[in-house]
């Protein structure tokens, strides 16, 4: 089973993730555009993961989630990694209680680094990617000027499986975990 940890979004925000996608798209030459409903905020990635470890797993992020308390975010700044074309990726950046974020991200982490998964050895760069293998038309700017200043709480955190069918990323979640209320 491939496997990750994630934030996901509420309705408003993925409706506004999908514009602003929407946006870039009508100004590049071509890339490959992740489909709406696989927006994401990755935690931790697992990779291949036996099935037997799931219970394990399961276990310990109830855990870390039990010591995290809800906290609120916004989208941020959108920006690229690898800026020559074609660009690696676009991202949509995060702000808000960061702080909180950076502490559940690193709960996560110890978490799974308890039953044997690697720890990231990259510090965290939360995001949120939007496209990749993007090559911009010559000469115009194709990163959106403004964007809606939406908030949203983060209640929970999920364990994802993903899954390639028929040319296709389909993620579905196998638990989710709640935070402790404010």
């Amino acid at each position: 089973m491939r496997l990750f940890i994630s934030v996901e979004f509420p309705a408003d925000i993925l409706a506004a993730l999908t514009e602003l996608q929407r946006e870039i798209r009508a100004k590049v030459e071509r890339g490959r555009f992740k489909r709406s409903e696989n927006f994401h905020l990755t935690l931790k990635f697992l990779g291949e993961t036996p099935h037997e470890t799931l219970d394990r797993l399961v276990e310990r992020l109830s855990e870390a989630a039990k010591g995290q308390q809800e906290f609120s975010l916004r989208l941020g700044q959108v920006g690229v990694f690898g800026a020559r074309p074609p660009i690696r990726v676009i991202w949509q950046g995060l702000a808000g209680d960061t702080e909180r974020l950076y502490s559940l991200q690193q709960a996560v982490e110890k978490a799974c680094s308890a039953i044997g998964f690697a720890s990231e050895k990259r510090p965290y760069s939360p995001h949120i990617t939007l496209a990749q293998d993007v090559t911009p038309l010559p000469g115009k700017p194709y990163l959106p000027q403004s964007l809606p200043d939406l908030p949203f709480s983060v209640r929970e955190f999920a364990l994802v499986l993903s899954e390639e069918r028929d040319r296709k990323r389909l993620y579905t979640t196998l638990h989710s975990f709640s935070l402790a209320q404010k």
